[in-house]
């Protein structure tokens, strides 16, 4: 599957559990609402971006992705980073791990948001013209 296509399917599960999260939180008194807006807003809707944009900044530069190793790498860390939130935060404050998985997961998360940008940065560096002689 190609990587935008990974990203949306990724955001559309998130769309999913994240509003499934904010009926719970109206049915019952848990407390996740930074789990229900991270699930939401870097789960469905930087994701979404994230597919986009590899998908069509490139083709506005007219130049490829600097590289999809990069950008298979970053879907895996955004995804193991919200997950990972997601479980942690919650629970952040009861308990030193669990405040020290929040901080491990929210800097993978966050890796992967600079590996997004340094990606699409240099693809949309456009080749520098070959002079002819």
């Amino acid at each position: 599957m190609e990587i935008p296509l990974k990203f949306a399917w990724a955001s559309l599960i998130y769309l999913v559990i994240g509003s499934t999260m904010g009926v719970i939180m109206l049915l019952t008194s848990e407390s996740i609402k930074p789990s229900h807006a991270h699930v939401l807003l870097i789960g469905f809707v930087a994701m979404m971006i994230f597919g986009v944009g590899y998908h069509l900044l490139p083709v506005f530069a007219g130049t490829d992705l600097h590289s999809l190793r990069l950008a298979e790498i970053q879907f895996w860390l955004q995804n193991i980073g919200l997950v990972g939130l997601a479980f942690t935060m919650p629970y952040r404050y009861g308990s030193t791990n669990y405040m020290t998985g929040t901080v491990i997961f929210g800097i993978i998360s966050l890796l992967g948001i600079y590996l997004f940008a340094y990606n699409i940065a240099r693809s949309l560096i456009t080749p520098k013209e070959i002079k002819k002689t």
